[in-house]
């Protein structure tokens, strides 16, 4: 589930400035980047103080990681459907249809540049998009394991890296549009190294 929106204390949240704040956080997001925007430009825009957006948000970071979570559905996990490949496409599509919501795209690819230069950015995201969605799919990694599917010693972290990297790498560098092929040849491409010997891809 995405985090919920940190409560202060005092006096209740007004649900009208939290909205009024995402959206223009999102929109000024699109139309200046992470470094140009301010959290002055984003209370202008959203008519709003900054003292208000400071009792919310205790920083840049941490209202534009709630941001991206707020524009994503929330956590669903893969429920175990007894066919490894099947639940590896669900999971590897769902990401992929997150990544076609205009808001959300729109959003990973306006951090993608300050992430590598932004140390608490970077470990606000990794910890709050990226860890829940990584332990998301080890489950449906490890219950493919378990059941023989996949090779004992297939590395979890890795394998989350050549299932879901390739949606982030079109995401982010553009070209080919995503299509509803792109997730099974992602998924089969993955099988084929980590599947287990006595185990098929496509016979499963």
């Amino acid at each position: 589930m995405p985090p919920p929106i940190k409560k202060c204390s005092g006096r209740p949240r007004n649900a009208e400035i939290d909205s009024a704040v995402l959206e223009a956080t999102s929109k000024l997001l699109a139309e200046q980047g992470y470094a140009t925007m301010g959290i002055e430009m984003i209370a202008r825009r959203a008519g709003v103080g900054k003292a208000a957006i400071y009792r919310r948000w205790s920083s840049k970071e941490e209202l534009v990681v709630e941001l991206l979570s707020h524009t994503a559905p929330a956590i669903e996990p893969v429920p175990d459907l007894g066919d490894t490949r099947t639940e590896l496409l669900r999971a590897v599509s769902e990401t992929i249809e997150n990544f076609t919501r205009r808001s959300t795209g729109g959003i990973i690819q306006g951090l993608a540049a300050e992430l590598s230069r932004n140390p608490r950015l970077s470990r606000l995201v990794r910890e709050r998009w990226i860890g829940p969605r990584r332990d998301k799919l080890g489950t449906v990694l490890e219950r493919g394991i378990a059941r023989g599917d996949l090779r004992a010693d297939t590395d979890v972290e890795i394998a989350h890296n050549l299932l879901i990297g390739p949606a982030y790498h079109r995401l982010i560098l553009g070209g080919k549009r995503f299509d509803k092929q792109f997730a099974e040849r992602v998924v089969d491409a993955f099988l084929h190294g980590a599947g287990a010997k006595e185990s098929s891809p496509r016979s499963r």
